[in-house]
């Protein structure tokens, strides 16, 4: 069964989407890029007789970490079709002495279920939480003391709450054969006190800083400028995201720099925009500019990136895409006007 979500209403462009499968978040996880040595680690330091998946799927992640580290497994699933014992853990996952929960959850936020046209098929799990990944983790952890999963990126700059994590690992390849949504591995544990700063941020194997620290280095609008945003004549241009290319990265430049037509902006546009600055003389606008992709360069350094969302899959050079949100594009341009650093 398939239905169809709006793309672009400008074009009427529609994309089909497989109502069974993105309801129960059937999205297989393949090879091994997921256990890297931090994540390895943390399950051979905990010493689990059984390895269990509560949304087990095609098996991938029990026969790879079993591979990995020994022991038994166990999986359940809500599709009997798997071959494991039936089970919604999205409700409930019963309680597994020593074991440690190795899964890759559902994904899926409410509102894209309601754009993808299948939230009556999920609506009764958005009591809790507003996207399934969530709830899975809060079952997760109510059933063990112990889990590893896959889950989407974001998760590093919600409200999620973090207490018992302790390492949060980007992955930038890709472990999936049907999806470029960007994850990271999520280590939890709830038997020892929680971390002083929060969980170690990974990208792949490279350590890069603390939650706590990345929490720090958030850049935080004063809301002492006037800046426009979405203003149809503004004398800046903001390219919001990283274009997959890799050779048009995230940038503020002068509107007519920008090949895109002013007449597309909207109130609601949050990719490419024009701003105005209205207590800034058109002759400091080049030196704003200039300050801007400065502080926006030195950010994006000092956090790897992971201040910014992950944006749609990767660059043609295998590195994460991100998105400029326009509360840090205002922190930066209030910075910009007064020649500050970050």
């Amino acid at each position: 069964m398939c239905a169809r979500m709006l793309i672009s209403r400008e074009k009427g462009r529609f994309k089909e989407i497989d109502v069974v499968k993105t309801s129960l978040g059937q999205f297989q996880t393949r090879g091994e890029a997921w256990l890297t040595p931090v994540v390895l680690e943390f399950i051979r330091s905990r010493q689990p007789a059984i390895l269990f998946d509560p949304f087990a799927g095609h098996g991938d992640l029990l026969r790879a970490a079993r591979t990995a580290v020994g022991g038994k497994i166990k999986g359940l699933d809500i599709d009997p079709r798997t071959g494991w014992a039936h089970n919604d853990s999205l409700d409930h996952i019963p309680k597994l002495d020593d074991a440690l929960i190795v899964t890759n959850p559902p994904y899926l936020a409410e509102h894209s279920a309601r754009r993808k046209g299948v939230h009556a098929n999920v609506a009764r799990h958005y009591k809790q939480r507003r996207d399934l990944y969530q709830l899975a983790l809060d079952r997760c952890q109510a059933a063990c003391p112990y889990t590893v999963a896959i889950v989407p990126e974001t998760i590093i700059n919600s409200a999620y709450p973090k207490t018992h994590f302790t390492s949060i690992t980007v992955l930038e390849q890709n472990p999936f054969d049907d999806t470029d949504c960007p994850v990271c591995v999520v280590c939890i544990d709830r038997q020892i006190a929680p971390p002083q700063n929060g969980p170690m941020l990974y990208v792949g194997e490279r350590p890069i800083l603390s939650l706590a620290a990345l929490e720090r280095a958030r850049l935080c609008s004063r809301k002492d400028k006037r800046i426009i945003f979405n203003a149809q004549s503004g004398r800046i241009a903001l390219r919001a995201v990283d274009l997959p290319g890799g050779d048009k990265p995230i940038a503020f430049m002068r509107r007519e720099e920008s090949d895109y037509p002013s007449e597309k902006i909207k109130i609601s546009s949050r990719l490419i925009t024009f701003i105005e600055l209205q207590d800034v003389p058109d002759s400091r606008t080049d030196a704003v500019i200039a300050n801007a992709n400065r502080l926006l360069a030195t950010h994006r350094k000092k956090t790897a990136d992971l201040a910014l969302s992950p944006f749609k899959g990767n660059t043609k050079a295998g590195k994460r895409r991100r998105r400029l949100d326009y509360r840090t594009a205002r922190a930066i341009l209030e910075r910009a006007i007064d020649d500050e650093s970050v």
